[in-house]
């Protein structure tokens, strides 16, 4: 009885997490390039308590666990819809293709390509200066910029640089930091000489707010479903108590 009211507050706390997981997807429904996340469930540790070993008998694994647990929250790596924005400092990238910028932890990978420029004349995705072939890229001085389909930043008619691209071989390799930025742990990428860029355009989310909306009601019945079991074998335990010893 304890073990069924420890098994809906496990099923509760995953259902807490896995809201968590789907109210920021709806918050970046309209981040440019963000990639949703998914809860991944874990019952029973992903394996049966038996295990059978030829004609012997059932050997035990260990004990029944607590129940489902967040095993992993994982980014689903799709591609979002293409928007066409006409500005020339828009750029969407093809699938798996990745920008560098520079933040203060080293160098991080992104999908954005929503360009601006920093207060101090520097080329930036979310903030972050982007990196060049030649390092941060100074645009200051420049009264018109574009970027164009082989990564060209083109600055009054004259290329100034050229964007970093990259592939992973492995993308499960890289990490969310934020809503738009990737740590690749250490790999080293793979540049990309002539990365296709779309230009002026972006990247929308790839996040489907029916779908997001869907899934979060599912989660709070799934919520609503643990607590009321647990109030089920809490009114058992109690009546269980009630008349121990009862003649």
């Amino acid at each position: 009885m304890l073990r069924g009211i420890l098994s809906g507050v496990t099923a509760m706390r995953a259902q807490v997490r896995n809201q968590e997981v789907i109210a920021n997807n709806l918050a970046n429904v309209d981040t440019a390039a963000y990639n949703r996340d998914t809860t991944v469930f874990s019952s029973f540790h992903d394996a049966l308590t038996m295990m059978f070993r030829g004609n012997d008998f059932p050997q035990a694994l260990g004990g029944m666990s607590s129940g489902a647990v967040v095993q992993d929250i994982q980014t689903v790596r799709s591609v979002g819809p293409i928007e066409n924005t006409g500005e020339l400092m828009d750029v969407a990238l093809p699938g798996g293709v990745y920008f560098a910028v520079e933040t203060a932890s080293g160098t991080r990978y992104t999908r954005r390509g929503d360009f601006e420029m920093s207060a101090d004349g520097y080329l930036t995705l979310g903030g972050f200066r982007v990196l060049g072939s030649g390092g941060p890229i100074q645009v200051e001085q420049y009264r018109s910029r574009a970027i164009r389909e082989d990564g060209a930043v083109v600055c009054d008619g004259t290329i100034v640089d050229v964007l970093n691209a990259y592939t992973f071989p492995d993308e499960s390799v890289l990490t969310k930091e934020g809503t738009s930025l990737y740590n690749s742990g250490g790999t080293a990428p793979v540049p990309v000489q002539d990365p296709g860029l779309i230009t002026r355009a972006l990247e929308k989310s790839s996040v489907d707010p029916v779908t997001e909306m869907v899934s979060l009601i599912t989660a709070m019945r799934a919520y609503e479903a643990a607590q009321r079991a647990i109030q089920s074998h809490d009114e058992t335990l109690g009546m269980a108590v009630e008349r121990v010893g009862r003649p």
